[in-house]
């Protein structure tokens, strides 16, 4: 009998445990790092093979310095091509440092990371668990896209390097993500976070190179965050709204403060135009977005399902005149326990080509009826339920 008590009782403490660990860690995470206004010239790019063709151009083209993170490297054609990129420039003298979440690029060899080692390619992990707070940091993901060649060219988005961004995975079909190539003021604080983050995974410091400043026609800011501040970020920009809050993610698990302040603009007579995939690539995902889509779909709020493949663009356009974009998705793991790179538009052409994209994938998108969540099978709704005490994690 003390057997059987013995059992759920070490699983009620370890549950107990794993959830104080994460809540002290969130409480004492560093709170968002935000950089002042940045002038320069952007392009966007929604297809992986455009955005790889840009980005091996600038790294083929690099002279001086060449610093990556990705949140996942896979293995296979097109990242050992980029890797085979870095490790030529490695050669030639060009300084070369790159960086990868832990769990996201679990399938990264020994032997490519050997490769990039012998060839002068400096290296490192992100994510690794520590002590005091060992589960905080397993759930702490460093979901940064960061790039920066040579002081003047950075690049920040949605995609990742993987065949999948190329429409090989039979899985997904199409993938449609947002990624941006900034030239001009501004790489310095995206070299600056890249720094920080490299010494806190390897341990070096380095000073941020100077010397690199050339104004473009976009007024933009970084904000960088560990966990803390993000939420805060978007629930002000969601209260200024005065006519329409778009909102483009692939996980759309809000949070109930955030939830509320959707419904509050609502209340304001502020449109709200959600747009998420219809098919997902994590199990649960979907379920776990029903309470909070059914809910502003009540209170009148459109959705729209992505039909064209998969949709992994991260955006928050605020009235049509400011956009919110970079890494984060619309979810409490992004606002609470992901590290992220977030870029801030404030105006120039680039917001209207936004825009523009936007509404052409709201176009191809179907909008759900009313009666959508009165139709769902017993199996979603059941998992709807049970899915919501884990959703904070997703």
């Amino acid at each position: 009998m003390k057997k059987v008590l013995f059992v759920p009782l070490l699983l009620f403490l370890l549950i107990g445990w794993v959830y104080l660990d994460i809540e002290k860690g969130v409480k004492e995470a560093a709170v968002a790092k935000q950089s002042p206004f940045h002038y320069a010239d952007f392009q966007m790019y929604n297809e992986g093979q455009d955005l790889y063709d840009s980005l091996f151009s600038d790294i083929q083209q690099s002279k001086e310095y060449i610093y990556i993170h990705f949140f996942i490297i896979r293995n296979d054609e097109i990242s050992n091509k980029f890797l085979g990129l870095l490790v030529d420039k490695a050669k030639q003298g060009v300084e070369v440092k790159l960086s990868t979440d832990r769990m996201g690029s679990f399938l990264l060899k020994k032997s490519m990371r050997e490769r990039l080692r012998k060839a002068g390619v400096q290296f490192t992990f992100s994510g690794k668990p520590k002590f005091p707070h060992l589960f905080y940091t397993l759930q702490n993901r460093n979901h940064r896209r960061i790039i920066v060649i040579d002081g003047t060219t950075a690049y920040i988005g949605g995609f990742n390097m993987g065949k999948e961004h190329l429409d090989q995975d039979k899985r997904f079909g199409h993938w449609e993500d947002y990624h941006f190539r900034i030239r001009g003021d501004g790489a310095q604080e995206m070299e600056r976070q890249f720094l920080l983050d490299w010494k806190n995974n390897a341990g070096d410091s380095f000073p941020v190179h100077t010397g690199f400043l050339n104004n473009g026609n976009t007024r933009y800011e970084y904000l960088f965050t560990d966990g803390k501040g993000l939420a805060e970020r978007y629930q002000d920009w969601i209260m200024k709204a005065s006519n329409s809050i778009v909102i483009a993610s692939p996980y759309f698990i809000p949070g109930k403060k955030m939830e509320n302040e959707l419904l509050e603009a609502r209340k304001r007579g502020v449109s709200i135009k959600i747009l998420v995939p219809l098919n997902r690539n994590f199990p649960l995902i979907k379920q776990a977005a029903y309470p909070y889509l059914r809910e502003l779909l009540k209170h009148g709020a459109e959705i729209y399902l992505y039909q064209n493949g998969f949709f992994h663009g991260k955006v928050l356009s605020i009235d049509g005149k400011y956009v919110m974009t970079g890494t984060p998705n619309f979810d409490t793991r992004t606002f609470y326990l992901n590290n992220e790179s977030v870029c801030l538009i404030y105006d120039g052409p680039i917001i209207a080509e936004i825009q523009q994209k936007l509404q052409d994938d709201f176009r191809i998108s179907k909008r759900i009826p009313d009666t959508y969540f009165d139709e769902l099978n017993i199996w979603d709704r059941l998992l709807e339920r049970t899915i919501s005490i884990v959703s904070f994690y997703l």
